[in-house]
């Protein structure tokens, strides 16, 4: 920390370390902290002994923050692999995130909801399950603000290391029986979804049932994706309404390493791309090392 407020001091002017020292250490840092959502022990405690087995909720596997609406918690939530207290924040403030973060997130669970690993839900978020319907997350996730995750009568999947960004809804369900009077029909109104890994869901976006995504497949903003994408290669980039196919080759940068070189590179150089090295592969730039994960 010395070395890298001696750096700051020889780089800058004194307006700048005077605007560094309130944002790290004055009046801009204590705003953040009396601003966003502390962990609430009461909401903790009870949406941990309400929803998982004994074994689990006494190691405190979610940690709530604010003051999370609990509707419904009939239902059961379980950690499927290695628990650690804390390891799930939900209503947590991502401070920085694009939507508002005064709302506060809820639960409606009939159903069960299986955490697979570690990860993070922010504000504003409706989490709904119905009877014999279940979620699945897989580890290292994120859900961001303001999303819709309701699962009505099947089983939505979301893999490891997901983010969902702001303003999205992930529906299985119609929520109503729509009659086609030409055919004389009435057709299913839920279907599963299954996101796979790595996968990044860009804000407003809606993914509805019968959806099936690749690996590491990005959906541009404001898409509506209600296919089957699994005939696409790893790494492809999808949207519109509804969602097309536009180009592969891509991966969403998770290695806080290489983030921060290329962050190091703009902030020294004009120039619009960071060529990668031959070291920079698939694999590497979506190996997480996230901090404080």
């Amino acid at each position: 920390m010395l070395n890298h407020i001696i750096l700051k001091i020889k780089k800058h002017s004194l307006s700048e370390l005077i605007k560094y020292a309130d944002t790290n250490f004055g009046i801009g840092k204590l705003e953040l902290l009396i601003t966003k959502n502390w962990l609430n022990p009461f909401a903790t405690a009870y949406l941990n002994f309400r929803s998982f087995p004994i074994k689990q909720a006494i190691r405190f596997p979610i940690f709530a923050y604010g003051r999370p609406r609990f509707y419904c918690l009939s239902g059961k939530m379980i950690i499927a692999g290695k628990i650690n207290t804390g390891m799930i924040k939900f209503n947590v403030t991502l401070q920085g995130a694009p939507s508002n973060m005064s709302i506060q997130s809820e639960i409606l669970n009939y159903g069960q909801i299986i955490f697979k690993g570690k990860g993070e839900i922010g504000t504003g978020n409706k989490i709904a399950t119905s009877t014999n319907s279940t979620i699945i997350i897989g580890k290292n996730f994120r859900i961001a603000d303001c999303c819709n995750i309701g699962c009505l009568s099947n089983q939505i999947e979301i893999g490891d290391q997901c983010t969902i960004t702001h303003r999205c809804q992930i529906l299985d369900s119609n929520y109503h029986f729509l009659a086609d009077f030409n055919n004389r029909k009435v057709a299913k109104y839920s279907t599963p979804i299954k996101i796979g890994t790595g996968c990044w869901i860009c804000n407003s976006s809606t993914i509805t049932g019968g959806t099936v995504l690749t690996n590491y497949t990005t959906v541009g903003s404001n898409s509506l994706v209600n296919k089957n994408f699994s005939n696409l290669p790893e790494g492809s980039i999808i949207g519109g309404v509804p969602a097309k196919f536009i180009k592969t080759g891509y991966r969403k940068i998770e290695n806080y390493d290489i983030e921060k070189k290329i962050n190091a590179y703009f902030k020294n150089s004009s120039d619009n791309f960071y060529p990668l090295s031959e070291d920079d592969t698939p694999e590497k730039c979506s190996y997480f090392n996230r901090p404080n994960n």
